[in-house]
């Protein structure tokens, strides 16, 4: 097969479908790896843009069928199997076109489902500290008296246990104790006090 894609007589001989999955090959493949150099070392996300936009109206089940990825992917999935139908299997042109368009678009659903994945990985959970107002904390680093620093506490913000920087509103607490937390200063600094 490989000799066969430089050898433009031979692809010839087989027809046009021959010669167009070679092209589509070629072409998919050079453009995905001229992409994924863009990708890792020009930063960002290559330059992909999605066609379809959002389908579940901005919601986490957005899925992005047609994107410049899952496109390359059609098109190098499916040249690469026409090649594969026609010179290794010796299928016919209308199997090769079905068997090839087929697993074009398998590599499509897939490179789409694989950016879906990574877009959740990426996505930026927001928070607000107010909600841990009223809480029961753990102290993670011990806090001195009211006014003489700070330590930690983990706590529950958003739904999500996260360790935050709190001041006590009275004595100091060791590292372990349970406290509440009564105040969010405005730079998100906890206040805590004793639960008893």
């Amino acid at each position: 097969m490989w000799d066969a894609i430089w050898n433009w007589s031979e692809l010839v001989s087989l027809g046009g479908d021959a010669v167009t999955y070679s092209i589509m090959a070629l072409v998919g493949t050079t453009l995905f790896l001229i992409r994924l150099v863009f990708g890792l070392f020009g930063g960002g996300d290559g330059g992909d843009f999605d066609m379809d936009g959002d389908m579940g109206g901005g919601s986490d089940a957005s899925f992005t069928l047609f994107s410049l990825l899952s496109v390359m992917a059609f098109i190098m999935g499916t040249g690469w199997m026409g090649l594969a139908c026609r010179f290794d299997w010796g299928l016919s042109r209308p199997l090769s076109a079905i068997v090839s368009v087929g697993f074009g678009s398998s590599m499509m659903l897939f490179a789409s489902g694989m950016m879906h994945m990574a877009r959740k990985l990426n996505r930026n959970i927001g928070y607000d500290v107010k909600t841990a107002v009223g809480r029961t904390a753990r102290v993670y680093m011990a806090i001195p008296a009211k006014g003489e620093g700070q330590g930690q506490v983990q706590v529950s913000v958003s739904g999500r246990l996260m360790t935050r920087p709190a001041v006590s509103n009275g004595p100091a607490f060791d590292a372990f104790v349970s406290v509440k937390v009564v105040e969010v200063r405005d730079d998100d600094m906890l206040v805590v006090e004793s639960t008893s």
